[in-house]
């Protein structure tokens, strides 16, 4: 994994830190990397205020880091098993798609016997 290096500050000082980037923002070219806890996001939100955002979790899947490389590298992902609806009654499978910087469902495309995702989510 490609890593690069960004320049903040900590209690007054100034630092550099190597972290790890996903692939280039299709916004604006920065690189995105895990910007908190949560999200992934542009090297250019401090400097331009890039609203890229790419959740960590989506209906109750932890993405995995080929799912955001994916994201980034083509637009969407494979189909991905283990969403929640919101009530946690049924998992289903989809894909996920970048758009304007959004992350959206493709519903409808599962695998026969697999349910898609409820159109109320």
């Amino acid at each position: 994994m490609e890593t690069v290096t960004l320049t903040g500050r900590l209690y007054g000082k100034e630092v550099d830190v190597e972290v790890p980037v996903y692939g280039r923002c299709p916004l604006c070219g920065g690189w995105v990397y895990a910007s908190s806890p949560k999200a992934y996001g542009c090297t250019n939100f401090p400097k331009n205020k890039c609203p890229l955002t790419i959740w960590k979790e989506y209906g109750g899947l932890l993405l995995p880091e080929e799912a955001v490389e994916d994201l980034l590298a083509r637009g969407e992902t494979d189909r991905l098993d283990g969403f929640v609806t919101r009530d946690g009654s049924r998992r289903y499978s989809a894909r996920l798609r970048l758009e304007a910087g959004r992350v959206a469902f493709i519903r409808g495309e599962s695998a026969p016997g697999k349910a898609t995702a409820p159109e109320d989510e």
